[in-house]
């Protein structure tokens, strides 16, 4: 499988599980564009607004699938509204919009959620890439459960931290992530 194709996606999406998961906000680097406010967007919202999503396999699938959806047709802003609170912390939506605006997935490219496994606050959420209409790979990306709805955990937070983001978006061409 392409790291290119799978990761391109998964790279705005999957940075650091590690440090997405510590709950702890960090400074971003200078130059770094960050919101002062995180405001919801309409998924978060609205699970807000409807008490919280329950913490099940079901829910974390559901949340899964509305993040690749945004993510796909390009609607990063919203993609990033799914992050995990600790994850929106590190990693501000202009940074976020514009990195994966500077390294998107190839176009034609969609993610299927298969299934997820709920362990505690944290889902293994099953998702296929699917490339003119066949399946190039299966990855496991991770969701984590806090403030009553699930979040994406990006995988390798690292990427953003350059300074800006055409530094951002140099690195994570030169790691293979852009198409």
């Amino acid at each position: 499988m392409r790291r290119s194709v799978v990761q391109g996606a998964v790279v705005a999406a999957i940075v650091t599980a590690t440090a997405a998961c510590s709950g702890g906000a960090s400074t971003p680097p200078a130059g770094t564009a960050t919101t002062a406010t995180t405001a919801p967007t309409s998924a978060t919202a609205v699970a807000t607004a409807a008490g919280g999503q329950p913490e099940t396999a079901a829910a974390a699938t559901a949340a899964a699938r509305q993040y690749f959806e945004f993510y796909s047709a390009g609607d990063f802003g919203a993609a990033w509204g799914l992050l995990t609170p600790s994850a929106q912390r590190e990693i501000g939506e202009a940074t976020w919009v514009g990195v994966h605006q500077g390294c998107p997935a190839p176009a034609g490219v969609s993610y299927q959620v298969k299934s997820a496994k709920v362990t505690g606050g944290t889902a293994a959420v099953t998702v296929a890439q699917i490339e003119a209409e066949k399946n190039v790979g299966t990855v496991t990306e991770p969701f984590s459960y806090s403030a009553g709805r699930w979040g994406f955990v990006p995988e390798d937070m690292s990427l953003y931290r350059h300074g800006s983001v055409k530094a951002d978006v140099s690195a994570a061409k030169a790691e293979g992530y852009c198409a």
